[in-house]
């Protein structure tokens, strides 16, 4: 059976909303991904949440100079990114091609007068909470304290800090990762759930970036000495978006006979410690043992492209484990959903 690899990756800085990056749109940050590809690709899937609309990922890749390649743009919220490399994966197995897939998000340029807007996860009828209400919530559920929620994020800034993209491209650098111990105990809590404990140190900041993948059936070209195995997108209780990753990590697992204890690489998108923290206790995880590069939380959440910064601290951490081990990048999705990709080197 054809094997479908990664070519090459590549992402832009994570700035802050309205700080390095605010002056670049949503196809220029992605353009600046694709354009680090090693050769046009046939097709390109970009997600993306928050833009202006259009085909995004066609606009980007006449920005790249790429006439003849085709372009679609698609919209999982959260994990709009890794549902394009899934699906871009499944492409170039069955045609032969040559995808990139990623995912782009500039809410500088979306919301440029600082005046969030934001479309419904849900319809009239079911749960549609507030994220950050959402994650108190999951907190109390699972009983997750305000301190190791603190503990982690302390915990995401440090490996962040410690261990830098070696995809980032672009000429500038992030600005999120920082010694944040001096917050621990000391930030108001986000919303008035009576049992609030999620606070700016363990809620993911609103970021601009891109990154992208390229994937194509194995060959004797470069490549990253991954592979991708398969994925899963999942729907789930829209009332509790946070704990989504689990279902969709279980259904690609059981679909390859694997257990959560075959993984040797973990990343779940980090948009609130208390998430990350209750996906872990469903799993049998520590979560000392996920992230191990960081996450959002130290870098901040790019809602469409988060999931495949994830993905390239997955392969990061793959190139340097031994043959055959396998890699989860997983994520929670507004509305109730949640998607992961299975990746295992060569």
């Amino acid at each position: 059976m054809t094997r479908i690899i990664v070519t090459a990756g590549a992402r832009t800085a994570i700035t802050g909303w309205h700080r390095g990056q605010s002056d670049m749109t949503d196809d220029q940050l992605a353009a600046t991904a694709l354009s680090a590809m090693p050769g046009q690709p046939d097709l390109v899937m970009l997600g993306n949440t928050v833009g202006p609309g259009g085909n995004v990922a066609r606009i980007a890749t006449l920005g790249t100079g790429w006439e003849t390649t085709g372009a679609v743009t698609l919209n999982a919220q959260c994990g709009s990114s890794l549902l394009a490399v899934g699906q871009a994966a499944a492409h170039a197995k069955m045609t032969g091609q040559t995808v990139v897939a990623g995912g782009t998000e500039s809410p500088s340029t979306a919301w440029p007068d600082g005046q969030r807007t934001q479309a419904a996860f849900a319809p009239q009828g079911f749960p549609d909470p507030d994220m950050t209400y959402a994650a108190d919530q999951l907190a109390v559920d699972y009983g997750i304290t305000r301190a190791a929620q603190e503990d982690y994020a302390v915990t995401s800034h440090r490996r962040a800090l410690a261990n830098w993209s070696e995809f980032l491209v672009g000429g500038r650098d992030d600005d999120g990762p920082r010694d944040v111990r001096k917050l621990v105990g000391r930030l108001k809590t986000v919303t008035d759930h009576p049992n609030a404990t999620v606070t700016a140190l363990t809620a993911a900041r609103i970021v601009d970036a891109a990154a992208a993948v390229q994937l194509a059936p194995e060959s004797e070209a470069d490549h990253l000495g991954v592979e991708i195995i398969d994925y899963r997108l999942v729907g789930a209780d829209p009332a509790l978006p946070g704990i989504a990753a689990v279902p969709a990590i279980e259904a690609v697992l059981a679909a390859h006979r694997l257990n959560i204890s075959d993984i040797g690489v973990v990343d779940i998108v980090e948009a609130y410690a208390a998430q990350v923290i209750a996906v872990c206790q469903r799993l049998g995880l520590d979560p000392s043992t996920v992230n191990q590069h960081g996450g959002a939380l130290a870098h901040g959440h790019p809602w469409a492209a988060s999931g495949v910064i994830a993905l390239l601290t997955t392969i990061q951490q793959l190139r340097t484990a031994p043959a055959g081990t396998y890699g989860l990048t997983a994520a929670a999705i507004a509305g109730g959903m949640g998607v992961a990709v299975l990746v295992r080197n060569l």
